[in-house]
């Protein structure tokens, strides 16, 4: 006679079963299948794995390079945990940053979403107020030194955007499960697949069409970002070679950016390469202003931020341009490229943009 299988027998071997296959040495790593990398996630996510196993699994992982398939498995673990709401507008754009911050930078990001809402495209960012690898200056930071409320709940933050044209979403409050594991990835130290796949997650959704953008620094993500951009349901995705795997592409250097939607497929996931030549010319042009790296960083980033959401001309003003119009630029089919960034900058000289900041504080 069959007897019932024990549940955490079951996960206890699968999770032997894919440190087994992963952590083997140098080159000799086996790939496991999405649905073991998906049922090994799930009982992280559910504290039913060994933090010591949880940890190797990750590091292994992460050493052997993890495949498509892997990528497609974990990520359904994190969606599977992700509450997920629709927002009563007809688009809405997502904006993934680097949840772990910037360091050696004044971000612009932060200011992206609201510049994007006063141009009349709804925008949701998301993220943590601190993780590792870096710890840097994040936009929960920046926002809290506002005054913007960077903990809203879910229904708080779809009733901004349907308002005020944008919104924060916390990752603790989304995904409590997978901010649960910050402790112990920054146990870790070094990036895992976690690093790559939570800026993925859809925490929002509109009721027609939902975009991403999102920036990368190495050249082998743009691939595997649009690859899981359809495993998430985005009706599309631009990606941008950003500013320490920002939104804000270096000023200086040519831009390349990828595009994917859902009519391109899983072999072939992102197409529509584009080089334009630097908006700023010179080697005197900087990427992006730089930071000191002290405490100011966050409060600095704010005054820089609100400067350029009142019309000052520099840096700042050019690389937020650019950043929002790209994106603009490839949610609006009536525009042209300079025509995007024109727009922007209207709505930074009219004083639309600081209105749209603003205004979440005061909501």
């Amino acid at each position: 006679m069959n007897t019932p299988s024990d549940p955490s027998i079951e996960l206890a071997s699968a999770v032997r079963s894919a440190i087994q296959d992963i952590a083997v040495g140098p080159d000799r790593g086996r790939d496991i299948s999405a649905a073991l990398a998906l049922e090994v996630m799930q009982g992280i996510l559910d504290s039913r794995v060994d933090e010591v196993q949880a940890a190797i699994f990750l590091i292994a992982l992460r050493m052997k390079r993890e495949t498509k398939d892997e990528f497609a498995g974990l990520l359904s673990a994190l969606m599977a945990s992700t509450e997920a709401a629709t927002v009563k507008v007809p688009t809405l754009v997502c904006l993934a940053d680097p949840f772990d911050g910037y360091v050696r930078h004044y971000s612009i990001t932060p200011f992206i979403a609201p510049v994007l809402a006063a141009c009349g495209l709804p925008a949701l960012i998301h993220g943590v107020e601190s993780v590792g690898p870096k710890f840097g200056a994040t936009a929960h930071q920046v926002y809290r030194a506002f005054g913007i409320n960077p903990l809203m709940s879910q229904e708080q933050a779809a009733t901004a955007i349907e308002t005020e044209g944008w919104a924060y979403l916390d990752q603790s409050l989304y995904n409590p499960k997978l901010y649960a594991l910050n402790q112990l990835r920054n146990r870790i130290v070094k990036r895992s697949a976690l690093t790559t796949l939570e800026r993925l997650l859809c925490p929002l959704k509109a009721e027609h069409q939902t975009s991403l953008a999102l920036g990368y620094v190495h050249k082998a993500y743009p691939e595997i970002y649009a690859a899981m951009a359809k495993v998430v349901g985005y009706d599309s995705a631009v990606l941008f070679k950003g500013v320490e795997g920002g939104l804000a592409p270096a000023l200086n250097k040519p831009l390349r950016r990828f595009y994917c939607d859902t009519e391109m497929t899983w072999a072939e996931p992102a197409k529509q390469i584009i080089d334009t030549e630097p908006l700023v010319s010179g080697k005197t042009a900087a990427a992006l202003v730089s930071s000191s790296g002290n405490d100011d960083t966050v409060e600095a980033t704010l005054a820089l931020g609100l400067k350029t959401l009142n019309g000052e001309k520099g840096v700042a003003r050019e690389s937020l341009s650019l950043a929002a119009g790209h994106i603009l630029f490839s949610n609006r089919d009536d525009l042209t490229f300079m025509q995007a960034v024109e727009k922007v900058q209207q709505c930074l000289d009219n004083g639309s943009a600081w209105n749209a900041f603003n205004g979440l504080a005061s909501s």
